[in-house]
């Protein structure tokens, strides 16, 4: 076991710079509008943030508004500005600026796209239209995967769960339209609504391509999709890793599902494999007797309703219309985005790390990644700090647990090695260059069949405000995008720091000991370390916050589901305790100096308050409970702290608070 080392040499080890007796604070870092009329213990994060709740427009081409994920809003301001410059200027061919430039302009020029309609695509439709017998639907879905033009086989190339210092073929479920199997068989108004403005959006696909009896065609495809759906697993399903580890022979998958026929289908593709993990066996199963079963002119139907659905934004206005009436419905956003800002998404999707060379030249501040990289390891020390008082886990299971912490790869800002794009780009054809792109994407994921992983590869662009942790690589990766207010900002105090981007960092370091991540080695491998007796206490506590958030209301009865969310929710729980922690090592975590009235460890749980600030539309917010692993942000706030002790004794929460919690109700797990 690693010795520890006495608190007050890491007290000094974590110590920042040290500030004045009197600090002062900027106006973006003050904490303003709290709702004093709102107990701490009844709602923190409507007391921190109501007054900017209730005050905040949603722009009508948005469907939501506030930090994280909504942070992107404004930083597909910057990089537009980016793009305009850019695009407005000739640059050297093979350039980053000249391939980012030319396929934002060629996305911009309108005139021409709409001048074309739907002609680009006539090519694919009438290879569709020429298919004969099932070989040749699964011939045609297999020479579509080369370009992106993905429907019923989901293939990837990603380490071995069990070997992770090699890369294999991954199969998953796929084939639906709708954003989850769920939506085809619930029958509330809602959900009705939903799947009606899907089949009216497929239709409308069909009759924009002149194609007759769209209505007709629409109900074919959903049906077809709803076949499919009832052999697909639930996300909650999804989330038993073992589960969703089947290591087959091609050989037997040829067998076994004839139709398909995978070894055809990798030599076509000209994959060399002899074993192929498929994620879901039922899910194949099923396409295996559709394909024997549907008749033929169904499957044609369903394939050009994939190939309409899966360049429709690529098309002319028509067509980007349609998607649009869509997610009106779906996600309720009222009004479509401008142009330029659909482009700016276009760009970062295809061209991701060619714009995020220009954002970072422009944008980063090299201080900042040292800082926040300073962080990282003061939290990972106080993670190893918290681990050895646990009481819960025996001292062999805390020694690889501590191994395993201090094998993470952290990431921060932008990757050492920018991803290349051996791609040419024409600014006149965007059809075409985003048909290149695709496929240059699709060469990219491939090519790393059965080598190595690469470690030094990115899974978002820099400028993304996002963060994320990764099993298989044992990886913690946090974009330039997130360094930033209200996460990080090097003028702020600590407690601002620790309570946002320490929160950030403590929850992905926390899920490297979450319910699916505890289930990897240090190296990545899908093996077990904990002792019997420990793995079943742990058990217990995630069960625990599986129930305490599957209580928790979002709107009328719609609840959180905990069982869908137990792995986010864990390190929410985790990520504040370790951020608190190390918080608590620093100068001004050890004082009571007062910044604009508030305390230090006042502003710290207020900051966590603030990085979770977002208000979404109902629409929005029905779709994520139903399909995302993270917890409304209301939850994300309030559901940690009412198992938080130091949160009670700083705001003298007691019995009576909404939220308040008996010590033994208190769920502690890291």
């Amino acid at each position: 076991m690693k010795k520890m080392l006495p608190l007050a040499i890491l007290a000094i080890a974590f110590t920042s710079c040290k500030k004045e007796e009197k600090p002062t604070e900027s106006p973006k870092i003050a904490y303003t509008g709290i709702t004093e009329s709102i107990k701490p213990g009844d709602n923190f994060f409507m007391r921190v943030n109501k007054v900017w709740y209730d005050s905040i427009p949603i722009a009508e081409d948005q469907v939501g508004v506030g930090s994280y994920s909504f942070l992107n809003i404004p930083q597909k301001k910057l990089l537009q500005n980016i793009l305009e410059e850019v695009s407005a200027t000739e640059h050297e061919a093979g350039t980053v600026e000249q391939k980012v430039g030319d396929f934002y302009a060629s996305g911009m020029d309108t005139a021409q796209i709409n001048q074309r309609g739907y002609e680009p695509l006539k090519p694919i439709l009438e290879r569709i239209n020429a298919i004969t017998d099932a070989k040749g639907v699964m011939d045609f879905v297999t020479e579509a995967m080369e370009t992106g033009n993905n429907s019923i086989i989901a293939l990837r190339v990603a380490p071995d769960n069990k070997n992770s210092s090699i890369n294999i073929l991954h199969v998953s479920q796929s084939g639906l339209g709708l954003p989850d199997r769920d939506y085809y068989f619930k029958t509330d108004s809602a959900t009705v609504g939903i799947q009606n403005a899907y089949k009216k959006y497929i239709a409308t696909l069909f009759e924009l391509t002149d194609h007759k009896n769209g209505t007709e065609k629409a109900e074919t495809v959903y049906e077809m999709e709803k076949q499919l759906a009832e052999s697909h697993k639930t996300r909650i399903e999804r989330r038993n890793i073992k589960a969703n580890y089947n290591k087959f022979s091609v050989a037997d998958m040829s067998t076994d599902n004839a139709h398909i026929g995978w070894a055809d289908m990798l030599t076509t593709l000209k994959l060399e494999a002899d074993s192929v993990d498929v994620q879901q066996p039922a899910y194949y199963a099923k396409l295996d007797e559709m394909l024997a079963s549907t008749a033929l002119d169904d499957w044609k139907t369903y394939l050009m309703a994939h190939t309409l659905d899966n360049y429709a934004n690529f098309l002319s206005t028509p067509f980007e219309k349609a998607v649009f009436e869509y997610n009106k419905v779906l996600l309720g956003q009222s009004e479509q985005q401008p142009r330029a800002q659909l482009m700016v998404q276009q760009v970062d999707r295809m061209l991701g790390f060619a714009l995020g060379q220009l954002y970072v030249k422009r944008y980063f501040d090299e201080e900042d990644k040292k800082r926040v990289s300073d962080l990282v390891n003061n939290l990972q020390k106080a993670f190893e700090n918290r681990m050895s008082q646990l009481d819960w886990m025996s001292d062999s299971t805390k020694a690889k647990a501590k191994e395993k912490l201090y094998a993470i790869t952290k990431k921060v800002g932008y990757p050492d090695v920018w991803r290349e794009y051996d791609v040419t780009i024409d600014r006149d054809t965007y059809f075409e260059n985003v048909v290149t792109l695709q496929k240059n994407a699709y060469e990219y994921r491939m090519k790393d069949l059965n080598k190595a992983p690469n470690k030094e590869e990115w899974g978002t662009t820099p400028s993304t405000v996002t963060a994320y942790y990764r099993a298989s690589s044992n990886e913690i990766v946090f974009p330039a995008g997130i360094l930033q207010f209200p996460y990080f900002d090097k003028e702020a105090d600590d407690a601002v720091n620790y309570g946002g981007i320490g929160m950030v960092i403590g929850h992905e370091l926390t899920h490297a000991f979450d319910d699916n991540g505890s289930q990897y080695d240090k190296d990545g491998n899908l093996k077990n370390w904990w002792t019997e007796d420990d793995l079943a206490k742990f058990k217990a506590k995630t069960q625990q916050l599986i129930d305490r958030y599957s209580t928790f209301t979002v709107l009328d009865s719609v609840h959180v589901k905990g069982a869908l969310t137990i792995g986010e929710n864990t390190a929410d729980n985790g990520g504040i305790a370790i951020a608190y922690d190390a918080f608590k090592l620093t100068q001004q975590g050890q004082d009571t100096v007062r910044i604009g009235g508030y305390t230090p460890d006042e502003r710290f749980f207020m900051s966590i308050a603030r990085i979770w600030r977002v208000k979404v539309r109902d629409e929005f917010m029905r779709n994520y409970v139903n399909t995302n692993p993270h917890s409304p942000a209301i939850w994300r706030v309030n559901g940690p702290l009412m198992n938080f002790t130091p949160f009670y004794e700083t705001f003298n929460l007691q019995p009576g608070d909404q939220n308040f919690k008996s010590e033994e109700e208190r769920i502690k797990i890291w």
